[in-house]
């Protein structure tokens, strides 16, 4: 997938399959505290709106890394980070190696946003076959 942010152009790479599986144990503690805004971040997502459901999503999203330990957040972010490359002059060159970003032009919610491209192409169908909202079978009502 490619996107601009902040007129530099990204390439991403899903994640591979043993990558998504860290990734979304880290993540789940996390995005249980988006829960109550799911709904929100969905519709506006759903409307085309994806930098609104961003804006919105990755405040909490950066609110919640904070209250993480550095192995937690790291076992989030490197995986992620890893598989994403930025144009530079006519080629590709990969944003993070040896656990550092390789520009020094990214900045904190730049990389959040870098992460959360990578989370929702890799994992996008995990985390939308999570419920939203539980409803009560209507064979077991009287």
């Amino acid at each position: 997938m490619e996107f601009e942010i902040k007129d530099q152009q990204y390439r991403t790479a899903k994640l591979s399959v043993f990558d998504q599986l860290k990734v979304s144990r880290k993540l789940l503690p996390v995005l249980s505290g988006l829960l109550g805004d799911f709904h929100g971040i969905k519709a506006a997502a759903d409307g085309g709106d994806v930098y609104k459901a961003m804006e919105t999503a990755l405040p909490k999203i950066a609110e919640s890394l904070a209250s993480m330990s550095e192995e937690d957040t790291n076992a989030i972010i490197f995986p992620c980070l890893k598989v994403v490359s930025r144009k530079h002059l006519k080629s590709w060159v990969p944003v993070f190696s040896e656990d550092s970003l390789n520009f020094d032009d990214i900045e904190l919610m730049d990389m959040l946003q870098l992460v959360a491209r990578v989370v929702g192409d890799s994992l996008g169908n995990f985390f939308s076959g999570l419920p939203g909202k539980e409803t009560a079978d209507p064979s077991l009502q009287d």
